[in-house]
């Protein structure tokens, strides 16, 4: 599966019928002064198309066509009820914006962004550039869903063990009885039985829930550029659209149970933009641009391709055509969606058997490789990982974190390059495992599953696996125009 980020530069017209033009991003309109007059609004905008929300489902979301829309200080607020059978632990994948498979921008009827797999590419940025989450909490446990683990107890006092995060302190359901041994106990928040007279999404087979709510700012690149969105100048509506995924694609259970039985619903949805106005001196300057050169808001976006793959040697062909093409991420991921595994996870190798590994990879742009000698991920060819240092390196060099060693992210040994274990298990299993040994001769880990039982809400050590193979193929610090032209590569 492909994520290709690219680079784009648009203004809003008066008319549809006006001609398209391009114009550079380092172009730029005047703020308002200190000395201008300015109010804010942070109203709360319901979605058009209903009040509830199941898997599959698109929430629609309208701007006000009044002021100035600062669209980085705009967020997403919701509440989602994680709905499960009795003695059955599940939990929602890291970051609680998996459960959004497809956001939308839209002018009118026209898309200036479509994020598809959107939950897959929000979770890998967060994974490869957000906070370590293996032994610790942060800020994004509150609003993000964000979480690994921590040490816990037991409900005895005297047991302590791992407990995942999400699980035990965000939003998680298990077996709301007593824990019959003392390593057991429930996890979860607020989780409470669903009676007669609730709704219930499968029909009496869900008997408990847990709610929570989330405040989020979504990741389109539209919503996170630094101008001011005019939405009292536009001629046609402004708006976002996000479609809910399947239960299978957002939620883990660590028991083999029927994906039928966890599912969710989402409610009391409320878009809060940040509107700002101005005194008419501001809107008569901008008003004057506007019909003059236009106003440029560039933002970069990211394009989707996928592909299902298999054989040794694998050659992808992907047909992009935009004008800069800043970087591209190429991941593994598992093709059978499930609630038994993590489908938030990045493999390094796709071959459960242990004795293979990923060897090189190498981009082919027109007559031109990135980079220049392919990037080697095994020793000497072999079926051994050689750790994937020099494919963490490209890495970094596209997310413009090379060197900078400021953040402790979760990335290291047991998340990148490592082995399947050859069991028929894929490094997917979101912190169900823990390593015991790893091979010296093969390097293929031992894993112990110690989220074994259904009752039992410790945990193991070992997250789902976050590699990936990136080129970064910008020429300048990106201040402009500077990716490479896809439309002038054959």
């Amino acid at each position: 599966m492909f994520h290709i980020k690219t680079v784009m530069t648009s203004h809003f017209r008066w008319y549809a019928s006006d001609a398209e033009t391009v114009i550079p991003p380092q172009a730029s309109y005047k703020f308002p002064t200190e000395a201008s007059k300015s109010e804010k609004m942070t109203p709360r905008i319901p979605p058009k198309n209903g009040g509830k929300f199941s898997p599959g489902d698109t929430i629609r979301l309208e701007f006000p066509a009044q002021g100035y829309v600062n669209t980085r200080n705009t967020t997403l607020e919701f509440d989602l009820t994680l709905y499960g059978e009795t003695a059955k632990t599940m939990r929602f994948q890291n970051d609680i914006h998996s459960i959004f498979s497809r956001v939308r921008i839209l002018y009118g009827g026209t898309p200036l962004e479509d994020i598809i797999d959107y939950n897959h590419i929000h979770r890998a940025l967060g994974e490869w550039t957000g906070t370590n989450q293996q032994g610790v909490m942060d800020q994004t446990s509150i609003s993000d869903g964000i979480g690994g683990e921590v040490m816990g107890i037991g409900s005895d006092g005297a047991f302590h063990g791992h407990v995942n995060v999400r699980q035990k302190y965000i939003q998680g359901l298990c077996d709301a009885t007593a824990p019959t041994t003392a390593a057991n106990f429930t996890g979860g928040l607020s989780w409470a039985k669903v009676g007669d007279s609730e709704w219930d999404p499968q029909g009496g087979s869900n008997t408990f829930r847990v709610t929570r709510r989330y405040v989020v700012q979504l990741g389109a690149g539209l919503l996170n550029q630094a101008k001011f969105i005019p939405t009292k100048w536009m001629a046609s509506q402004f708006a976002i659209e996000a479609t809910l995924a399947q239960a299978t694609d957002c939620i883990y259970q660590p028991t083999a149970v029927a994906a039928a039985t966890a599912t969710y619903v989402v409610t009391n949805v409320n878009l809060i933009p940040e509107i700002l106005q101005f005194d008419p001196s501001y809107d008569e300057a901008f008003l004057a641009g506007l019909n003059t050169n236009g106003i440029p808001i560039p933002f970069a976006s990211w394009h989707r391709y996928g592909f299902v793959t298999s054989g040794m040697n694998v050659s992808l062909n992907i047909q992009e055509k935009s004008r800069s093409v800043k970087s591209i991420f190429t991941v593994q991921k598992n093709p059978q969606t499930s609630v038994l595994t993590d489908s938030g996870a990045c493999l390094f190798d796709t071959a459960t058997d242990g004795l293979s590994t990923l060897q090189t990879f190498q981009y082919r742009i027109g007559g031109r490789y990135f980079p220049a000698s392919p990037v080697q991920t095994s020793q000497n060819g072999g079926s051994i990982s050689n750790g994937g240092a020099e494919a963490y390196v490209e890495l970094a060099k596209a997310l413009n974190t090379l060197g900078d060693a400021r953040l402790s992210t979760s990335l290291n040994t047991t998340t990148w390059a490592l082995q399947n274990p050859g069991t028929g298990v894929l490094l997917d299993r979101d912190y169900s495992y823990s390593i015991g040994s790893i091979s010296s001769a093969t390097g293929v880990p031992t894993l112990t599953k110690v989220e074994a039982t259904a009752f039992n809400a410790f945990c193991g050590t070992l997250p789902s696996q976050q590699f990936a193979m990136a080129i970064n193929l910008e020429t300048t610090n990106g201040v402009e125009i500077s990716g490479l032209n896809a439309e002038e590569q054959v």
